[in-house]
């Protein structure tokens, strides 16, 4: 089961205490390799225990990790970040379902989703940070500036700039997916029925 997947499951089975937390650690990790939770307890607005009971719980579901002995940190991991992608989708009424998976890619996972009006579209969930792309600061001009930031955001920085080139390409009539929505790494464009190439 991929991360989209595992995240999908998860997210309905998430309480708004849960997204909360989920949120604090996203918004505390430009500032900490490890997001310490006086830090994620403070962007919560939650009390302590609270935070700690909804961290377990976040963590035995595997949307977090935990750093444990002198300094105690967090840091959100690729189906957390799914999670609170898949759930600003929802709320925004772009997303309903999300369908069978198109493809896994060395930077990227796809698959088909329903919006709210029943049609079928292609979510693309960027994965910056698989053994490939390692070296992304030296193979893309555009992540040149972001410093030392964590895979999460160059994984945003991306989908923001295919979001861009695919909305240029599109009304300037190229054949191309016509890009929908983007929120955090996930682009939503328009669904193509066709055939692998390869199979041709």
């Amino acid at each position: 089961m991929s991360s989209a997947e595992r995240a999908a499951n998860i997210l309905s089975k998430l309480e708004p205490e849960d997204l909360r937390v989920l949120l604090a650690v996203e918004l505390s990790m430009a500032g900490f390799e490890f997001v310490p939770l006086d830090r994620i307890v403070k962007y919560a607005n939650l009390n302590r225990q609270e935070v700690e009971f909804r961290i377990s719980g976040l963590n035995k579901k595997g949307l977090i990790y935990g750093q444990e002995g002198s300094y105690v940190g967090y840091l959100l991991n690729y189906s957390g970040y799914d999670c609170l992608a898949l759930n600003a989708l929802v709320k925004a009424e772009v997303l309903e379902a999300m369908g069978r998976s198109l493809g896994v890619g060395k930077e990227s996972d796809v698959h088909t989703a329903l919006t709210p009006d029943g049609n079928q579209v292609a979510i693309k969930f960027h994965r910056l940070g698989r053994v490939s792309f390692r070296d992304t600061r030296r193979k893309r001009s555009y992540m040149v500036d972001v410093g030392r930031v964590n895979w999460l955001y160059r994984s945003r920085l991306a989908a923001e700039r295919e979001f861009e080139g695919l909305r240029l390409a599109f009304a300037a009539g190229v054949s191309v997916h016509e890009p929908l929505h983007n929120n955090r790494h996930i682009i939503v464009m328009s669904y193509i029925d066709g055939y692998n190439l390869g199979r041709c």
